[in-house]
């Protein structure tokens, strides 16, 4: 019988899964949305993903029980990547300040995306052959390319859109 800390673990990769699972559903079908669309959309779903890949356990497990399946091949990142940038090409640059080499670097949104997208889609095809091993992997990789990783490029973009969207909204009230 499994006790209350492996329910809860399970109820947060679950979580994780979820949500991963809808931010990679919306990416392959970017093609179908306008760029204020997928501004807002990412402006919400960013800190759910922040928060659940936060919120994943920190797994101890042995070197052999991790399966590194990656599923997304380099022709599927780049088909996502030029999705992305066909639909984001105009706000696709911006900087950002590199504190480790002291100076601003040119950074790309699409690039960004397409980043964690990779990730959380292999997450969420590891997690999705339901077998316990499996499952663990993906959650203990999905933590580690988490504090290694994405979540810092979600905060980064996060900061990016937010940014982008409310200068522009702030822009149009004046116009009002």
């Amino acid at each position: 019988m499994e006790n209350d800390t492996e329910k809860i673990q399970e109820k947060l990769a679950a979580d994780m899964f979820l949500v991963a699972s809808q931010f990679c559903t919306f990416v392959e079908n970017i093609s179908g949305f306008e760029e204020d669309q997928i501004t807002d959309y990412l402006l919400k779903i960013f800190p759910l993903l922040y928060l659940k890949g936060n919120l994943l356990p920190l797994l101890e497990i042995e070197e052999e029980d991790v399966v590194c399946e990656q599923f997304v091949t380099e022709e599927e990142y780049e088909l996502v990547y030029l999705s992305l940038k066909n639909k984001l090409e105009k706000i696709d640059f911006f900087q950002l300040y590199d504190v480790q080499i002291d100076e601003l670097q040119t950074c790309s949104l699409c690039e960004f995306l397409a980043d964690i997208y990779q990730e959380l889609k292999d997450f969420v095809l590891l997690y999705s052959k339901h077998t316990h091993t499996s499952q663990i992997a993906a959650v203990f990789l999905c933590r580690v390319n988490f504090e290694q990783r994405w979540g810092a490029n979600v905060t980064q973009l996060m900061s990016y859109l937010h940014k982008l969207t409310f200068d522009k909204k702030q822009n149009q009230d004046l116009e009002w």
